[in-house]
Formats: C-alpha cells, structure tokens, sequence
C-alpha cells in the first residue's frame, strides 16, 4: 500500500505542482525521479543510479547524488531527467551545483 501511495504522489506531482521558473539547476532536496519516465545518476557516462517509473523503495536525492559526486570529483557527473514530455540534464560543476547543459522533447 505505502508504494502504490508513492507512485499516487509522483503522478500527481507531476501533473499538479507547478514547473519551477529556473530550471539551470538542481535544487539539492530534488528527487532523481522522473515521474512516468526514466532518472539517471551518471558517472563518465555509466549509471550509478538509476530510477524508472514505479521505482519508489530506493529513491535519491540530488543533495545525495551530491555527497557522492564529492567523493570522486575526478569524474564527470550527469543526472538525467527524462519524462513524457521534457527531458534535461544536468552536469556538475566545479562549485557543487547541478548545471542544465541539454534539454529536449522526452519521450514524446
């Protein structure tokens, strides 16, 4: 019951909350989640965590994704976002924030 409440969430999330204004970066709180779609954690380009529709017992947040980012700064570090009809990513700068560097249609 607790998932199905989650996915309930993430739907209505989706649909109801406004878009945010500024999107050139990430708010640390942010879920990696993308609703109806696909999020990605990327380390040069390989998934460190990934996270698809439903997927609700394991989530992520950027400020999590940012911890680890840290740890191996060395590394390009990309999350994805690709929903139904936006998708945008995000790469981490030298100052710790998650900059858009792409953006497109989604799935659409």
């Amino acid at each position: 019951m607790e998932i199905e409440h989650a996915m309930l969430r993430a739907i209505d999330a989706g649909f109801d909350r406004p878009r945010r204004v500024d999107e050139s970066t990430l708010d640390p709180d942010a879920l990696i989640s993308a609703g109806a779609g696909y999020a990605a954690l990327t380390r040069d380009g390989v998934p460190v965590y990934e996270a698809e529709f439903g997927d609700f017992e394991r989530q992520m947040t950027v400020r999590e994704a940012s911890r680890v980012a840290a740890d191996d700064g060395a590394h390009e570090w990309c999350i994805h976002l690709i929903g139904q009809g936006d998708d945008r990513h995000y790469r981490r700068a030298p100052d710790g924030r998650w900059r858009l560097y792409s953006r497109g249609y989604g799935l659409s």
